[in-house]
């Protein structure tokens, strides 16, 4: 990963209908709106560093510690698959 693949992964990401309510779930954001729930994604991609992204296979792993979360994202269409708290990951 490097900054230009992580600046092109903030401006471009999506979710899907279905992905919003799964990620509101898990991240305990249930009273976020759509528009709300991409501003707070974005603000977890910018703000997890560079070292605590992974790629395994077709999906980034954003693990941001600043806001306890970790983002999976789907190389190819950018698509922010599902949201986890890290304290209920590991």
């Amino acid at each position: 990963m490097n900054e230009n693949i992580k600046s092109n992964i903030v401006n471009q990401f999506k979710t899907t209908e279905l992905g919003f309510l799964r990620i509101n779930k898990n991240l305990n954001i249930v009273d976020f709106s759509d528009k709300e729930t991409e501003e707070y994604l974005r603000k977890i991609l910018l703000s997890t560093p560079l070292e605590n992204i992974e790629t395994r296979g077709k999906n980034h792993y954003f693990e941001c510690f600043e806001y306890n979360a970790i983002l999976t994202v789907n190389i190819y269409s950018l698509t922010v698959i599902t949201a986890k708290l890290i304290n209920n990951w590991r």
